[in-house]
């Protein structure tokens, strides 16, 4: 009754890079032989591909925070990274270890998305 498709190949053109063996090879092809050092901690995404990244104002909308949710590994790297990279005050930033959350104190989200997209997550 129904018709069976059997699967075709198609044949791609492939593109060769030959070097002579007087020159060297490009710096982009010499680094990604080298594979990048893993970071120790790990900022998972959501259901939706979004960073669990979170403002939120408590006490009446005067203490603003920004949360990040869905963390595992080592917390203190990533809140130091953060201190370093925003410029941020120490004592801005801290780490819940019961719901493994670290929150910086305002509203830092485009900042911190902006952060954690450029260590590729």
């Amino acid at each position: 009754m129904f018709a069976v498709r059997t699967p075709t190949l198609r044949r791609l053109p492939v593109q060769l890079c030959r070097f002579n063996s007087t020159t060297a090879a490009p710096a982009a092809v010499e680094a990604l032989e080298t594979p990048p050092t893993p970071l120790p901690f790990f900022v998972h995404r959501s259901k939706t591909n979004n960073l669990p990244v979170y403002e939120e104002a408590r006490s009446g909308g005067t203490l603003k925070t920004t949360r990040i949710r869905k963390t595992e590994g080592d917390l203190n790297d990533l809140r130091l990274r953060l201190i370093e990279h925003l410029e941020l005050k120490p004592e801005g930033v801290y780490i819940n270890n019961l719901t493994k959350h670290v929150i910086v104190k305002g509203h830092l989200k485009q900042k911190v998305e902006a952060f954690l997209k450029g260590l590729k997550f």
